[in-house]
């Protein structure tokens, strides 16, 4: 029997609950087009041809609605809630940071004054959001003086994903309808078990979801430490308010798991990586010259974010415990919550990373990362991108040593180098043959796997070394490796398996990529060494080493259901959320 496939990081709520025309979650819609919203003259309009520049690799349509996550055997959904950074929707006019050349494009394309119903068509191309929708959002960014994320963006989504609860879907009928719930705990979602239902659990993505800040505070340079006293105490009193609010089961029935600390902007607890691309060139400009990210950028977790992590977020005094998803955090904050969980682990508090959807970089650790900017030229003769959002190997063996969880995401903005570029470029063009192109991704997909796995099990061996009476399994260097595929996260996405729908048939082709990867028709897509500096092909005696005796087909159950099952069993129950209570790992 085939497993269920699940998915440690996706969007489903994110557009629908954004968008009254998109019916409901289950619903597959694509974003308005441009050539709707950009008419020009006599058909030609210079603006849709440079928005189509901005556009033209993201997805710009539902990815996990959940009758694609059912096509593509996708039964547990991890349900990101996502309010939507005000910086994001406010671009860094007048672009000071773009070539003449890429401001005059910018210019065309955004406007150089608040020209807000431009913004409005531009970002409802990008998002999928109806007008109404980020005709608010813009109001909001423009002229509040206060933005209040809890009450008026995460409640939201949070009730849309609470009325989407029990309800099957309207396009499939008979015996094959699928039904969707929530669950609070993993007692509940093993009540599910063997049933033709989608199973939830919520999560969110950004703490400045629980902020209710002044503008003035939310759009500066500052830390919240940083602020004046009675701004202070009163952004501080809110988010701890909030923290309460959600563990209160009397309004939030549904406690998130997890909560991921940082996100694209500033939002005055933590620093976070950059993660906006470069300009490919001095000609066409990049998401970095679009938006400023570089208020808070690389710091570490201010003092109020440390309490606020310790006294509240992970504290059970005040109601069942919420994990802290590290994805997005700048290198220094990845150290002091390291730090964090360290200290905790020592006085018998078992703490699990998470990172919910990432990539590695190959780096050893945060410190040498910490040394090389993140520029196209870093990447350029690289296999992967170098850049320090992705995984350090020092961060992988924090993980492991946490017991935690690496969701791996399918990401082309995120996951490549110069040369995957380069060869995936080449492909591209080959429009009537797909396969290469679908095994180029499978053979990125699998370097990221067996490179974790690799670090995982050099650490291991380390460490039974000195410790030959109490030896760790080789086999668990496989344990801390799942999906985290942030579809529907305003993403570049594998080409050829950027939905939900198509998940199962990614896993198989995994498979196949491990089964034929020393077939010679498979000879240009091997699975991939990856160094600090350089890469190489895995021979098959390190390959087989490195796969513990195990199969293609075990392999796969274990990073696209078994590991999250697993993970579940020891954190997601009700004795540990509430009373600390895990069985033996």
């Amino acid at each position: 029997m085939t497993k269920p496939i699940a998915d440690l990081h996706c969007h489903p709520s994110f557009k629908p609950a954004n968008n009254h025309e998109i019916n409901d979650i289950w619903s597959y819609k694509r974003n308005p087009c441009t050539k709707l919203m950009f008419k020009g003259v006599l058909g030609v309009s210079v603006r849709r041809i440079l928005v189509n520049l901005f556009v033209k690799d993201l997805a710009t349509y539902t990815q996990s609605n959940l009758d694609s996550c059912h096509e593509g055997e996708n039964r547990l959904l991890f349900l990101s809630i996502y309010p939507i950074e005000r910086q994001f929707i406010k671009p860094d006019r007048p672009f000071q940071s773009a070539s003449f050349t890429q401001r005059i494009i910018l210019g065309k394309v955004f406007g150089i004054g608040l020209k807000k119903h431009l913004d409005s068509k531009i970002f409802q191309v990008l998002t999928g959001f109806s007008e109404a929708k980020v005709t608010n959002y813009l109001e909001s960014a423009h002229e509040s003086r206060c933005i209040d994320y809890f009450d008026t963006d995460l409640a939201c989504e949070y009730q849309y994903l609470n009325d989407s609860h029990n309800t099957q879907s309207p396009n499939i009928e008979g015996a094959n309808q699928p039904s969707f719930k929530l669950v609070s705990n993993y007692e509940e979602y093993v009540a599910l078990a063997n049933q033709n239902i989608i199973a939830g659990i919520v999560t969110i993505e950004g703490m400045h979801a629980l902020g209710k800040y002044r503008s003035d505070d939310l759009f500066g340079d500052k830390l919240i430490d940083g602020l004046s006293e009675s701004n202070q105490t009163e952004l501080k009193t809110n988010f701890i308010l909030n923290v309460s609010r959600l563990k209160n089961k009397a309004e939030f029935k549904y406690t998130p798991f997890f909560i991921t600390f940082a996100h694209h902007f500033n939002n005055l607890l933590t620093g976070h990586a950059k993660s906006f691309g470069e300009a490919k060139n001095k000609a066409i400009p990049g998401f970095s010259n679009v938006f400023n990210q570089k208020s808070g950028l690389d710091f570490g977790i201010s003092s109020f974010g440390k309490v606020l992590i310790k006294k509240h977020l992970l504290s059970r005094t005040n109601g069942q415990r919420i994990l802290i998803d590290t994805k997005h955090m700048s290198l220094e904050a990845r150290n002091d919550y390291f730090d964090i969980v360290k200290s905790l682990r020592a006085e018998g508090d078992q703490v699990p990373i998470v990172v919910s959807h990432t990539a590695i970089n190959g780096i050893p650790t945060r410190a040498r990362a910490a040394k090389q900017p993140d520029t196209n030229q870093l990447d350029k003769n690289s296999y992967i991108s170098r850049w320090d959002i992705n995984i350090t190997d020092q961060d992988i063996t924090e993980v492991f040593d946490s017991n935690g969880i690496i969701g791996v995401c399918m990401h082309d903005g995120r996951m490549p180098g110069g040369k995957f570029k380069a060869l995936m470029k080449s492909y591209k063009r080959r429009l009537s043959n797909p396969e290469s192109l679908k095994r180029l991704h499978t053979q990125m997909f699998l370097t990221n796997i067996f490179h974790i796995v690799k670090v995982n099990l050099n650490h291991i061996r380390a460490y039974n070394t000195c410790n030959e009476a109490n030896p760790i399994l080789e086999i668990d260097a496989w344990k801390t490796i799942c999906l985290g595929s942030d579809n529907d996260g305003i993403v570049d996405p594998f080409d050829h398996f950027n939905k939900s729908s198509h998940l199962s048939d990614f896993k198989n082709r995994v498979i196949k990529g491990i089964d034929l990867n020393f077939d010679p028709v498979w000879r240009n897509f091997k699975i991939l060494s990856i160094q600090e500096d350089s890469y190489s092909v895995f021979t098959e005696k390190e390959l087989q080493d490195l796969m513990c005796g195990q199969t293609s087909e075990e392999i796969c159950d274990k990073i696209f259901s078994d590991n999250v099952q697993e993970f579940l069993s020891n954190y997601f129950t009700k004795a540990y959320l509430e009373e600390g209570i895990i069985q033996d790992i």
